[in-house]
């Protein structure tokens, strides 16, 4: 049984080690450092590769900034506010190219002389992130190899319009920073293997074209209004890009259009990893003196669900669902004071309910 326990003891011990990267034994071939296997005389490790800007449909580039006005409604309890909001969405790939992987490979063979050389990707111990515009930090982290490929910042109005007037300018400076701590070993001074790392790191400046490629580009006002020759509607949810309410898992949409017999009802989902805006086509024009109703459902991650009541919007294209009932507060982050009137008011109230207290105590 001690024979076992030893066992089983020194495969735990070794098993880290049966296939590390030698963390003293490299070479840089075609501009990629490559890590040879401390025991494996075919297995190589290269390092992450170089994040780049991604392609989205057309081959266009995967950068974008879409503005956001908002102005506020009785209804969402911000009436009379007028707001701007920035998404700022960048694309990163980190894929090699097969050619390149072929010419490392046969670099590989020429430098060690051995015959189909083997890549294994390289371990992350830890990978830490930066997005950096202006005064504006984006910072994540996470205990391996970061396989994101889309960042999204929000932006609040005045980043927004700085970072739109610095677009238009072509004068846009934005840089994503990554460092990733790469795990192996390397013998210590007693020729014994021992479990290290070393850092590898990579700037990606990021430029916004305007000129170039206008489409990547876009103002739009919430809450635009069209008569007639309607065919859909333009839905927005900010709250899981804002983080506005963390305990919330998904909101759920239903439009209801009104058609003779049963209402035409759509729906749609919202949860942390959807866009921010999505779009509900009808099959049919219709006018929108006449109301259609709305109904939002949110679910949270405990499994509760919360059901709204059905709501009256007329003329609304673009939709708004957002719950910007907790920012209601002026800049110095206190709640707005209240109109002198309305104090007055209030004030006046009160002093009818004492007189009423009081005469009813006599």
């Amino acid at each position: 049984m001690r024979f076992l326990f030893c066992l089983i003891g020194f495969v735990v011990f070794t098993g880290n080690t049966l296939a590390s990267p030698d963390l003293n034994n490299y070479k840089d071939i075609e501009g990629v450092r490559i890590y040879a296997d401390h025991a494996k005389k075919n297995v190589f490790y290269p390092t992450p590769s170089v994040p780049v800007i991604g392609t989205r449909a057309g081959n266009l580039p995967d950068a974008s900034l879409e503005i956001y006005r908002y102005l506020g409604r009785k209804g969402t309890g911000d009436s009379g506010k007028f707001w701007v909001k920035g998404v700022l969405s960048i694309g990163i790939q980190r894929e090699r190219g097969n050619a390149l992987v072929k010419q490392i490979k046969k670099g590989l063979s020429k430098a060690y002389t051995v015959k189909n050389p083997r890549l294994v990707s390289m371990p992350v111990l830890q990978t830490k992130g930066k997005l950096i515009f202006a005064d504006k930090k984006l910072e994540w982290s996470q205990g391996s190899r970061w396989s994101g490929k889309q960042i999204t910042v929000p932006l609040d109005s005045v980043t927004s319009e700085i970072l739109w007037d610095a677009v238009e300018a072509g004068q846009t400076l934005i840089s994503i920073e990554m460092e990733e701590s790469l795990s192996g070993i390397r013998k210590n001074s007693d020729n014994k293997w021992e479990e290290d790392s070393v850092p590898f790191s990579s700037t990606l400046p990021v430029k916004l074209d305007m000129a170039a490629f206008p489409s990547l580009f876009s103002k739009t006002e919430i809450g635009g209004r069209m008569a007639r020759g309607y065919t859909g509607i333009d839905v927005f949810c900010f709250d899981f890009l804002e983080h506005l309410d963390e305990t919330l898992y998904s909101k759920i949409v239903e439009v209801a259009i009104p058609t003779p017999g049963k209402p035409l009802v759509q729906t749609v989902t919202f949860r942390s990893d959807s866009e921010t805006r999505t779009r509900i086509e009808f099959n049919l024009a219709k006018d929108l003196d006449i109301a259609y109703k709305v109904r939002i459902t949110r679910v949270f991650s405990d499994g509760r669900s919360e059901a709204g009541p059905w709501e009256f919007r007329a003329g609304e294209t673009m939709l708004d669902i957002t719950n910007y009932r907790d920012e209601n507060s002026n800049e110095t982050g206190q709640p707005d004071e209240p109109d002198e009137s309305e104090e007055t008011e209030a004030s006046d109230e009160t002093n009818k309910t004492e007189q009423t207290d009081n005469r009813k105590t006599q």
